[in-house]
């Protein structure tokens, strides 16, 4: 299956300005799905919007190199990628801090070809994975254009994964509601961070509800503790609520960290129709080795025996 991931890509600097990295959690996670993709049969597109100076150019070489399809990637010459501060503090907690909210990721759909337009409506991509951040860089205009493809997307049976990522910097906790109440109908595997959840929703009250009412068919939940990770995988499906399995994660460097690894891991066993056991167990293992790495992405080398 071909999937394509749409989001923002970042430049990052962590604990010192010459220490510069190329990140965002779609990209990484994108990442990680090529790696895994490889032995079964998943292709991984990347769509994005960045500029066409050094750095740009770096990190799209840097995709290309881990096997990730470029051919959705736009250049804008008058527009550059966000910048992120990484910030970890005395316990190991990360905080980010984001520069160019005027970045070219907002305008993705509204400078150039209509690159991944094309494709969803001519069916090239089986899948698509979106991240609320994704969704908030854009415009509203193009928000709205993204839920027509969507719509053109999935009545030629394709896929639709996103997770609730929220960025106040990008939109607030009303715009969040209202735009996820628009798409989220449309999404059949949905990565939700209870933490996210309150920060848009304020409270836990008609959690599950909300879902079974937007008719998502699987949704794994995630909260966070001061000790690790507690993953929890629901299935939903029509009026029902199941819950599968319970997994900890140890997490060390980030929990956004074992978030990504966690994602690719998960969707690369469910795009293959094994059982959500199996794919937790894959997510897990991949999530337990990445905790051990202080950099966002591990070797591939570390991971080789389960690509």
């Amino acid at each position: 299956m071909k999937i394509v991931f749409l989001g923002e890509a970042l430049v990052e600097l962590n604990h010192s300005p010459r220490h510069q990295t190329y990140g965002g959690n779609v990209v990484n996670r994108a990442l990680y799905l090529a790696r895994l993709g490889g032995s079964r049969a998943i292709d991984v597109s990347y769509a994005t919007c960045i500029g066409i100076e050094k750095i740009s150019m770096k990190m799209m070489q840097c995709w290309q190199q881990e096997n990730i399809d470029t051919s959705l990637v736009k250049c804008l010459a008058t527009k550059y990628p966000n910048l992120c501060f990484i910030e970890t503090d005395s316990h190991g907690q990360r905080h980010y801090h984001y520069w160019n909210k005027d970045n070219a990721m907002r305008y993705y759909f509204s400078h150039g070809p209509a690159l991944l337009n094309h494709a969803l409506m001519n069916h090239d991509y089986g899948a698509i994975y979106i991240s609320g951040s994704s969704i908030a860089a854009l415009t509203d205009d193009d928000k709205t254009l993204l839920l027509s493809l969507l719509d053109i997307h999935k009545q030629k049976g394709g896929k639709v994964y996103i997770d609730n990522n929220f960025r106040n910097d990008l939109w607030s906790t009303r715009q969040a509601q209202y735009w996820y109440g628009k798409i989220f109908p449309y999404v059949d595997i949905a990565f939700i961070d209870l933490n996210d959840e309150m920060r848009i929703w304020g409270s836990s009250r008609y959690l599950t509800q909300r879902y079974i009412k937007w008719g998502c068919r699987e949704v794994v939940f995630k909260q966070t503790k001061k000790k690790g990770c507690t993953v929890c995988s629901l299935v939903i499906s029509s009026n029902s609520l199941l819950r599968v399995a319970s997994i900890k994660l140890a997490v060390k460097h980030g929990d956004d960290i074992a978030d990504n690894a966690f994602v690719a891991g998960y969707l690369a066993e469910r795009m293959n129709k094994h059982t959500i056991v199996q794919s937790l167990l894959l997510a897990q293992k991949l999530s337990h080795r990445v905790t051990t790495c202080s950099d966002a992405i591990i070797p591939s080398d570390s991971m080789r025996d389960i690509m």
